[in-house]
């Protein structure tokens, strides 16, 4: 693959954002050692372990700051991600050297601008991807996201016991999630991401946890791109909460321009 169409597919996936997060330091143990939870039971200790329900349904909107990373490709620059309730996210980061990378979904619209393939509106597979990622309060509402959930089994990620939890979103897309056995915390997921070079298999692992209020989120997230060989970091430094001013969430001329 050339260079160039290795930056486009990176550009494209730079402003992807998973909102996934837990912690549970003192959680009590799921079932006995040899039956396997239910998904419901893991979603469960997945909600405490993120601070529980009131804690997420305190806030209406976060800001996140930190940096992305692409060290195969040199790349690098801050990115700055808002989300808000029940479904707007906007995340954009700035690669030096080339410009800046935005990936969005307000509530009706999806779009992505890139310096490489400019603004477009994004649909199919890639909306209902941008729309799933946009879920404010996505650890709530797992029956809406998913309509299959099952408990696959025990397995290691990361060097991590864990359980594997595989789902199926309306789409009918897979994807398989991964839960600490000891802690209770989302490591890591697979699945396949649409973009517009194609379909990608994408490996996440998720570490690092901190407090941010009263909740806990990871604040380091790899995303293997296993079809490309490479992988994309992205380290939060700062997250804030009910602070978003609702016009970050207004399209550009360039974005506003390609409506009807």
């Amino acid at each position: 693959m050339s260079l160039f169409l290795q930056r486009r597919k990176a550009l494209s996936l730079a402003g992807c954002t998973l909102l996934l997060g837990a912690s549970l330091s003192a959680a009590p143990l799921l079932a006995d050692d040899h039956e396997l939870p239910s998904p419901e039971e893991i979603r469960a200790r997945y909600i405490e372990a993120v601070g529980g329900e009131e804690a997420l349904r305190a806030h209406t909107s976060r800001t996140t700051k930190g940096t992305f990373e692409m060290p195969a490709m040199g790349m690098s620059g801050p990115t700055t991600t808002y989300a808000a309730a029940p479904d707007k996210l906007i995340s954009r980061t700035e690669i030096p050297g080339m410009g800046e990378t935005v990936q969005a979904y307000n509530g009706e619209i999806a779009w992505l601008e890139n310096p490489m393939q400019g603004a477009q509106i994004l649909e199919g597979q890639m909306l209902a991807q941008v729309k799933r990622e946009a879920r404010f309060y996505a650890a709530l509402e797992q029956d809406d996201l998913f309509s299959e959930q099952t408990t696959a089994g025990e397995t290691e990620w990361n060097g991590q016991a864990a359980y594997q939890v595989d789902v199926v979103d309306p789409d009918g897309n897979e994807a398989s999630q991964y839960f600490a056995k000891e802690t209770g915390l989302l490591i890591g997921a697979e699945m396949t991401q649409a973009s517009e070079m194609g379909a990608m298999e994408v490996n996440i692992t998720m570490s690092d946890y901190k407090e941010f209020g009263a909740i806990m989120l990871p604040t380091s997230t790899t995303m293997n791109m296993v079809s490309m060989g490479m992988e994309m970091i992205q380290t939060v430094e700062s997250v804030t909460f009910d602070d978003v001013d609702p016009s970050v969430f207004e399209p550009s001329d360039a974005i506003k321009a390609l409506l009807p």
